[in-house]
């Protein structure tokens, strides 16, 4: 019988870019005749075709590989850990635990023993990859043998494509004419929103009364979200900002098209998927530099190197009122999609697991 690999991750899920991810994988191992599944701790409803639970994998063939999807504390990590087969680590980075244990102590020590599970594994991993440069540095200083860096898989040619246009004309009429600040990722305390918010008061304040804030994503800390809530009441921006949580794709699409600005003033973000799809919107991208975010950004947005309220405001004036800047950042931002096509970084990751597969 041939090799497989076979892919694991705590939970399989379509809103997710880790499940698309390992799908995308999986795909490409078949279509070069690798035997693959996808396993999960908890596969949810939406995934249900695509992935089976653990409990349902057979007994150990030693010549499979084991390839093993990082982001969180999950007993899956101890199940793969002492599993005989060779075992690679894809590692997507974990949120430093000191930055929910003041708002979610439980989701706190899960990311805890998920960085303990990590260390553990270094010594069972026959190959450690990463998502970003940033992530693989991580994978060196716990001990991981060798490593390499495999960015995650993105249906860049297919991010445009997906708008409401209903949604559209519903967000224009919201919008009212003023400039539109744009930011998706889950409502957790790493990604800032917070900081965003205030940025956002300052730029109405000084540059334009009339602008508007979208903040898109799922609810990872419903504390962090109720004291975002009252910020934004303090401030007196219960008009100019939505909360809007989590949308469907077309809905998506439809705030990447209303937006005139992306800002991201993240504290910790291993890779950032949503950059790629403002850069495959055609939005200006204004982040703070820390973390991957210069790394996935390859200087396709303006990078800032500290997130002041002020400097942030002046930031994101200078971008939409300086129209040769602006059209430099969009145009930058695809070029820069080609790294991420899916044909060249598909290619790439597998190129990356040949070592365990010859």
């Amino acid at each position: 019988m041939s090799k497989g690999l076979h892919q694991f991750v705590p939970v399989l899920s379509s809103r997710d870019a880790i499940g698309q991810h390992l799908i995308r994988i999986r795909d490409r191992l078949r279509a070069r005749g690798v035997r693959s599944e996808v396993w999960a701790g908890e596969v949810n409803p939406d995934m249900v075709a695509e992935g089976r639970p653990i409990s349902e994998f057979p007994t150990a063939d030693t010549g499979d590989v084991l390839l093993y999807h990082c982001s969180t504390g999950s007993t899956v990590a101890d199940w793969v850990g002492a599993r005989p087969e060779t075992l690679v680590l894809d590692y997507h980075n974990i949120t430093p635990y000191e930055m929910y244990a003041p708002w979610e102590p439980p989701i706190a020590i899960e990311l805890m023993e998920g960085r303990n599970q990590l260390a553990r594994l270094a010594s069972r991993t026959t190959l450690g990859l990463a998502d970003s440069a940033f992530n693989e540095l991580e994978l060196v200083g716990l001990g991981y043998g060798v490593t390499g860096v495999a960015p995650v898989l993105v249906d860049v040619a297919g991010l445009g494509g997906v708008v409401d246009e209903g949604a559209v004309e519903r967000f224009e009429g919201w919008a009212g004419g003023g400039s539109v600040w744009l930011f998706v990722g889950r409502v957790s305390p790493n990604k800032a929103q917070h900081d965003v918010i205030k940025a956002f008061a300052v730029y109405r304040r000084v540059f334009d009364p009339g602008a508007r804030l979208v903040l898109v994503g799922g609810v990872s800390s419903h504390r962090y979200w109720a004291a975002l809530v009252g910020l934004v009441g303090s401030l007196g921006l219960d008009d100019a900002v939505w909360l809007v949580g989590s949308v469907s794709d077309g809905e998506l699409g439809a705030w990447y098209r209303v937006a005139d600005v992306f800002v991201c003033l993240s504290d910790h973000e291993g890779f950032c998927v949503p950059l790629i799809e403002a850069m495959a919107h055609g939005l200006p991208v204004v982040a703070f530099g820390s973390s991957a975010v210069p790394e996935t950004l390859g200087g396709a947005g303006l990078v800032l190197g500290e997130k002041s309220s002020v400097v942030v405001a002046a930031g994101v004036d200078r971008v939409l009122s300086d129209e040769g800047l602006r059209s430099a950042l969009v145009g930058a931002g695809r070029e820069r999609l080609g790294a991420f096509d899916l044909e060249v970084s598909g290619a790439a990751f597998l190129d990356a697991l040949a070592p365990v597969l010859e």
